[in-house]
């Protein structure tokens, strides 16, 4: 007959089995991709992590890019906002349609490569 000890020491393994196996589970749930906005495909959203208008070029290209990414700012492009690919043009993929919010804006490539988002899923942000 099994004594205290040993129903609680196989309790005890199996309850730390299954929290394990939670753990596991909820972590791998919780990867999170981080790209930027003109590698999704169309119907992916993603939280829109920065804007960022540095480049490693002249001055007169960063000071361009600085006045695009506060433009982007501007349009609702913050960190915490959820986004989503609409659309992408038949060449070269250029307009990207992306909807923020309530609102849909065509982006050109470059534009969307200085927004660093976090992909989240394919579910739709809502009606379209």
């Amino acid at each position: 007959m099994p004594s205290h000890i040993d129903i609680y020491s196989h309790y005890h393994l199996e309850s730390q089995d299954s929290i394990k196996a939670k753990a596991m589970s909820k972590q791998s749930a919780n990867t999170q991709i981080i790209t930027t906005l003109n590698h999704l495909k169309v119907g992916e959203s993603a939280i829109v992590g920065h804007v960022s208008g540095q480049s490693h070029v002249a001055s007169d290209a960063h000071s361009d890019l600085s006045d695009i990414a506060r433009r982007l700012k501007e349009l609702g492009f913050v960190q915490g906002e959820e986004v989503k690919i609409l659309h992408k043009g038949y060449f070269g993929g250029e307009p990207l349609a992306v909807r923020i919010g309530q609102s849909t804006f065509a982006l050109r490539n470059f534009e969307a490569a200085l927004i660093g988002v976090t992909k989240i899923s394919n579910t739709p942000l809502g009606p379209i």
